[in-house]
């Protein structure tokens, strides 16, 4: 089954790609099948497989509207990423990047038709920015926190985050 993530935000948030190294080139260029260089398509390279892994953040399409019950906060976007330590290292880089000091974010995830369902609190965890700390008793290294958090963050199924700067 689907897993949905969502990230809600106090304010509007860029939308798009991010920590994903893509380059386009003309398909002739990356193989030599391409016989045709009339018919020569853009496709999508990376140099490292790591390259390929970052997040999207989406504008929350009409058919998922359901989920905005779970949050407190007014934006709300539809957060994608591949099963990989870089993309949750990207997410949090995204939002150290984007989040105003003293504002949080909100993430939660659900599976695909559990949108209207209500979340499951026990779940429930806090990032703080500000103070380092992941969850209530565990402090992360000032220096390298973005990357502990994207070794030891796993979304759980109908967990809610919040994210304070």
């Amino acid at each position: 089954m689907t897993v949905h993530h969502y990230i809600g935000s106090p304010y509007e948030l860029p939308i798009g790609s991010f920590g994903i190294k893509e380059k386009l080139v003309p398909l002739s260029k990356a193989s030599s099948f391409n016989r045709n260089p009339k018919k020569d398509k853009l496709i999508k390279i990376y140099e490292k497989e790591e390259d390929a892994y970052g997040i999207r953040i989406n504008r929350l399409t009409d058919g998922y509207s359901d989920i905005k019950h779970a949050f407190t906060l007014p934006y709300i976007y539809e957060l994608s990423w591949d099963a990989h330590s870089k993309s949750i290292k990207e997410l949090f880089t995204y939002i150290e990047e984007h989040l105003i000091e003293g504002c949080y974010i909100e993430l939660y995830s659900c599976l695909d038709g559990d949108e209207a369902e209500e979340k499951d609190s026990s779940l429930d965890m806090s990032i703080n920015l500000k103070t380092l700390y992941f969850g209530k008793y565990y402090k992360l290294d000032k220096k390298k926190y973005i990357y502990e958090l994207g070794e030891m963050f796993t979304f759980k199924d109908k967990q809610f985050v919040v994210g304070v700067k």
